[in-house]
């Protein structure tokens, strides 16, 4: 199996002009994953690069998490806080459960790419929220977020039934994002930790799942 780890630093300039084109050639050119792919023929070299272009774009939003978990860690204790489940109490946060498809016991190709998908748009709102936290990291923030959309994008396109992808409600997300800026600094620095911990949680998930696909 191949194992999860980085192909490269996080570049947020790259990123922002690349994903401003939204276009599956503005990610770099794929690399050999494992010993797997060198066995595929020239006729599967297609889908293999399209696979491996989703590992690699997961990837790089990944990086830009860890940037940003550095900067909100250093700067206070946030990512120790005892009381941090006060917030998580008040989150939705998107997580895998079993009955998503996306776990190797009863896995589901499809259902899991649905899974995936919806749970990215839910998070957009959060990602959204995450824009004015940052001081020295705001180039990487908007650089998770813009990726995001472009991840989303490319799982959109690999989905059999677009109509059973979930889209969040806007006028919700527009309460739910006021309601998040409205809280005190302490609780809102809490729930930015929050938010980066669960959506680091639900890519790793989400990548395990797709090398399967």
């Amino acid at each position: 199996m191949t194992s999860l780890s980085p192909t490269g630093a996080f570049r947020p300039v790259a990123f922002s002009l690349g994903l401003l084109l939204v276009m599956p050639a503005a990610f770099p050119a794929p690399v050999t994953l494992g010993e797997d792919s060198k066995e595929v023929a020239a006729p599967n070299r297609q889908l293999l690069t399209s696979t491996e272009r989703i590992d690699k774009h997961i990837w790089y939003i990944l990086d830009g998490i860890s940037a940003l978990r550095k900067e909100i860690c250093n700067k206070s204790n946030m990512c120790e806080s005892s009381k941090e489940a006060l917030a998580e109490n008040n989150l939705n946060l998107p997580k895998m459960a079993e009955k998503d498809g996306c776990f190797q016991s009863g896995f589901n190709e499809e259902t899991c790419l649905l899974k995936i998908t919806t749970g990215l748009l839910e998070f957009e709102v959060y990602l959204e929220y995450l824009q004015n936290r940052f001081e020295s990291s705001k180039e990487q923030a908007g650089a998770v977020q813009m990726s995001t959309k472009g991840l989303i994008q490319s799982l959109q396109r690999k989905a059999k039934n677009l109509s059973a992808i979930a889209t969040p409600d806007p006028a919700t997300n527009a309460s739910l994002l006021t309601k998040l800026q409205a809280q005190d600094q302490w609780l809102q620095g809490v729930t930015t930790h929050l938010i980066l911990r669960s959506f680091k949680e639900f890519l790793q998930c989400s990548l395990r799942a797709l090398r399967q696909m």
